[in-house]
């Protein structure tokens, strides 16, 4: 009986959501003003370094960066609307362009200027689609393995959107389990997953509302304009390096080599017998990287 309750009430959660059109013109031209704050975690002195987690992720992600970067930077560390401690409403509005227009909001009200952005997977296309929104505060960007263009949504988030039975069984299923699994998909060599970070991250997706704006955030994946909006990057002159994991089975790294072509000022580096979270499975050569290019 409990079962088929939750089933019902899945059904009516999924099939009665008030889908916003993900596209430019509606969440970024047209966004409302909001009273969101982001969660963020502030280290070091000197100027703004903004880190920008991937999709399901949180600010922890960059734990391997913050201490070494903070001893030359101001390290803004955010999570992202819906995402670690950051407020997760639920209001159908959890694309990149939704979460660029927050990030605004935040560099706007702490004043931060000559900013450089550092974004990963799903904060990699925050910071594109910031950049495209003003570039005039921000002086360098690093990419890693970015969401940037249209692309294959792998089976760990597509099995999520089949009707009932993709969110009944993501919300039965413990988030640690869930959390690994999505490890063992994103990480090239397994055995440098971590437990610790597991363990955040299936703490963060058991808090109120979580699994409920992942859905949503799911939904919102794929802006339904990104082809249109990726012609606009060669308009993007600001210095940026671009990582990737040469194993990114997630975004593969053909996306790398397109994204140095349509940047007016890019490089790109591959960081071999990697994955798709370089900044966790080998923080060591990304930061080298890092440091080097800021």
């Amino acid at each position: 009986m409990k079962l088929s309750f939750l089933f019902l009430l899945l059904f009516l959660f999924v099939g009665c959501s008030s889908k916003i059109p993900n596209t430019w013109n509606e969440r970024v031209k047209k966004a409302p003003t909001s009273d969101i704050k982001l969660q963020a975690y502030v280290q070091g002195e000197g100027e703004p370094l903004l880190l920008l987690h991937g999709f399901g992720s949180s600010s922890y992600s960059f734990h391997h960066l913050v201490e070494p970067l903070s001893k030359k930077f101001r390290v803004y560390n955010l999570d992202l609307k819906g995402f670690g401690d950051s407020p997760k409403p639920k209001d159908f509005r959890y694309s990149v362009y939704d979460q660029a227009v927050l990030v605004s909001k935040f560099i706007h009200d702490n004043s931060l200027e000559n900013i450089t952005l550092i974004g990963h997977s799903y904060g990699g296309g925050v910071a594109l689609s910031l950049v495209l929104i003003n570039q005039s505060n921000i002086d360098k960007m690093v990419l890693i393995d970015p969401a940037a263009y249209k692309q294959y949504i792998p089976s760990l988030i597509r099995r999520i959107q089949i009707p009932i039975i993709g969110p009944a069984v993501f919300y039965l299923l413990s988030s640690s389990y869930e959390v690994k699994e999505s490890y063992q998909y994103a990480f090239y060599d397994k055995q440098k997953i971590e437990q610790t970070t597991i363990d955040i991250m299936a703490n963060n997706l058991n808090k109120d509302n979580a699994k409920q704006v992942y859905i949503y955030a799911i939904d919102d994946l794929i802006p339904e304009d990104i082809d249109e909006v990726s012609k606009r990057y060669h308009q993007i002159k600001i210095p940026t390096l671009i990582i990737w994991g040469e194993k990114d089975v997630v975004i593969r790294k053909s996306k790398g080599y397109r994204l140095k072509r349509d940047l007016q000022n890019a490089e790109l580096k591959i960081i071999k017998n990697c994955g798709h979270i370089p900044h966790e499975e080998k923080p060591k050569e990304v930061l080298k990287y890092l440091l080097e290019f800021l």
